[in-house]
Formats: C-alpha cells, structure tokens, sequence
C-alpha cells in the first residue's frame, strides 16, 4: 500500500516542480527585457546641435486649464548669470498645469538620463541668453502629451526663477540636428523619445519649444 501510495503522488510532485521552474524562467526574461523600457543609449534620446529651427506647430493639447500668471516671485532677468553650473549644482524644471517637477543634471549621457533630464552642455546654461536645451527618457516626460501651446515652465537655479511659455511641439526624426541651434531669441527645447509610450522602441522625436518671459539685460 506504502509504494502505491507514494506513486500516486509522483505526478503531483514533478507537476509542482514543472510549475516553479517555469515562473522561474518567466522572472529571468523578466528581469532581462525591464531595461529596455526604462534605461536607454543616450543616442536615442539627444540630439546633436547644428544648424537653424524649423517654426513649430502645436502639439498635443490638454483639456486642463492653464492660468494667464504663474503665482510666486518675478522672473528673474536672462543674461546676469554664470554660464555654467557651479560645483554640479542642477536645476529644477516644473510644469505646473501637468503636476510635473524634477532636478536637471548637466549631461546628457546614459548614467544621467538613467535618473531624469539632462541638461545638453553644448547649450547655453539656464539664466544665459539663447537656446536652452534639456533631453530625457519618454518614460519620464509621459505626462508631457498633455502639454499645449500657451503652458508655462519654471526653471530654477540656484540665482533664481526664469519662467517660458510653450510655442509648439513637433515630430521629427533622431538626425534632425537643427532643434538645438544657436538662435537669436531666449527660448527652452525639450527633446524626447517619440510615441511617448512606446519606450525603447519608440523611433520618432518630439520637441518642444518654449519662450522666454523675461527681459535680457
């Protein structure tokens, strides 16, 4: 009775254990492909500056209501301060009608956008006259489809507030190098992967521009 009892048991045995080596290998790929949608090569999200930016048309817009003054202190003038970071201090980029705010890093390579938006060196240093430019990862700007001509954008350094009105967004290809140009007007670029959801598979660009508020001195 002993043995017979103990084959009948056998199936349910190997059937349990057929079952935990196969979440076993599920969590494998699992842990395998995450990467893909969260940390990508900086070459898919920046993009190199040369040349001069095509006019903008709008983007996706938001039902969400975006008030005519941005509540807190007075921008602060472009134009009277340093040109660079001092001692790596970043910056805070926020976007009050979408709820979104974070620090900015200098660099635009993988170990900075692995954590948020990068600041591309090449462009001038928030406070400077010219075409600020900041890149990040599509999974940390999916908010931003919300975004709309007229939305405001606050930058804050460590000399003060510089606040941007969004002009328009566009879809471009990865080798368009036109977007961050030197221009003539103080104005913001946001570039990012393209379709906002679609990770590291997404192909396309989106670019926002924005305008500056204040005076240049």
């Amino acid at each position: 009775m002993a043995v017979g009892h103990s084959g009948r048991r056998t199936p349910a045995i190997l059937l349990a254990t057929g079952s935990m080596a196969i979440i076993a290998g599920l969590a494998l790929l699992l842990t395998s492909f995450a990467p893909l949608f969260v940390q990508r090569s900086d070459s898919a999200t920046v993009v190199a500056p040369a040349g001069a930016p095509a006019t903008v048309d709008p983007g996706p817009s938001s039902a969400v209501d975006q008030s005519a003054s941005v509540p807190g202190p007075k921008p602060t003038k472009i134009g009277t301060r340093p040109d660079a970071p001092i001692d790596g201090f970043s910056f805070e980029l926020r976007i009050p009608v979408i709820g979104y705010s974070a620090m900015v890093h200098q660099g635009v390579g993988p170990n900075v956008l692995a954590h948020g938006p990068g600041h591309y060196p090449t462009t001038p240093w928030p406070g400077r006259p010219g075409n600020v430019g900041i890149a990040a990862h599509n999974v940390y700007w999916l908010s931003f489809n919300r975004l709309k001509v007229g939305d405001r954008v606050q930058i804050r350094t460590q000399h003060g507030l510089y606040l941007f009105e969004i002009t328009g967004s566009r879809v471009t290809d990865p080798n368009d190098r036109t977007v961050l140009a030197a221009t003539s007007d103080d104005r913001l670029t946001l570039t990012t992967c393209y379709p906002l959801w679609a990770g590291a598979f997404a192909t396309k660009r989106l670019i926002f521009t924005a305008r500056a508020l204040g005076g240049v001195s």
